[in-house]
């Protein structure tokens, strides 16, 4: 091989190593930008996991608070319901109407002084 020949190859391996060291920058400058990418996306889901966490646990209290309502309110209807049990019915409310109505002073006939005399008159 003569020195000419022998420059050839070593400018071409060179060529080639300068090439692959600029691909392979290339690739890692690739990488770099979708770790970062990644990072990014990595965040912001912690982020958004830890808004929605909070989120659930406010409606857990919420709906813990709104079965204690349910709870108080039922209770409450039971109550009125037991209470209801003793109220009058229509028919003994229209009996009491009736001796009501027999016990009345207006429906009454009053006498008067002059009937008194009378009777006694007689």
């Amino acid at each position: 091989m003569d020195g000419n020949q022998t420059q050839m190859i070593v400018r071409e391996l060179v060529r080639r190593s300068n090439d692959e060291t600029r691909r392979l920058r290339e690739l890692e400058d690739r990488l770099q930008a979708v770790e970062d990418r990644v990072n990014a996306v990595e965040t912001s889901v912690a982020s958004k996991t830890k808004v929605l966490q909070d989120k659930v646990l406010g409606i857990e209290v919420k709906m813990r608070m709104v079965e204690d309502e349910i709870t108080r309110l039922r209770n409450a209807i039971e109550r009125m319901s037991k209470q209801t049990e003793r109220f009058a019915t229509k028919r003994e409310i229209r009996e009491m109407e009736r001796m009501l109505d027999l016990l009345s002073p207006l429906r009454q006939e009053f006498v008067t002084k002059e009937d008194m005399e009378l009777v006694k008159e007689q």
